[in-house]
């Protein structure tokens, strides 16, 4: 179900994280989620990190570490739409953050900073004026993306890879 709002602006790339997620208002949604993540995070955390469904492709641990960073991206995307910051919205390249980062993890301590990460982003939000949700920003590529799709990006971002972690690495959500 796609969000029914005209503040929704964003590259089309994202509607695969966007429709994920149903209507409601952007706070109470990261609201929500802080504890359904959780949950989520709890059961995560039973299972071996280190497994990867295939050569050359994410373990669990790496997987869970993009979503930590990709959030914390987003979180300072909406934080310069807020502010009004006039420079454009870079991307990243989300393989190279992967490579990059360090690869012994603890999963225990993925599944406290995520969620840390997550109650963080949900206080942005809340310290956000209601009419700046329709503030935008632009991306490196010329596109609008709106504050309020950032809120929903980072909640559909999740359960994106929830359902990757259930139907690919067999963890049961």
């Amino acid at each position: 179900m796609y969000p029914a709002n005209s503040a929704i602006r964003h590259p089309a790339f994202f509607n695969r994280y966007v429709e994920q997620v149903g209507p409601g208002k952007i706070i109470d949604l990261l609201d929500r989620s802080v504890n359904l993540l959780e949950q989520d995070l709890q059961t995560i955390s039973k299972a071996e990190g280190t497994f990867s469904y295939a050569p050359d492709k994410w373990s669990i641990n790496t997987l869970i570490r993009h979503c930590i960073d990709a959030e914390m991206i987003f979180a300072f995307r909406a934080l310069s739409i807020a502010r009004q910051d006039p420079h454009p919205i870079r991307s990243f390249e989300e393989n190279q953050y992967a490579i990059a980062s360090e690869k012994a993890y603890d999963l225990e301590k993925l599944v406290q900073e995520f969620v840390h990460v997550r109650r963080a982003t949900a206080l942005l939000f809340k310290g956000f004026n209601e009419d700046w949700l329709s503030r935008s920003g632009i991306t490196v590529n010329g596109e609008q993306v709106s504050l309020l799709s950032i809120g929903y990006i980072i909640v559909g971002h999740w359960l994106h890879h929830k359902k990757i972690l259930h139907t690919r690495y067999g963890v049961d959500l």
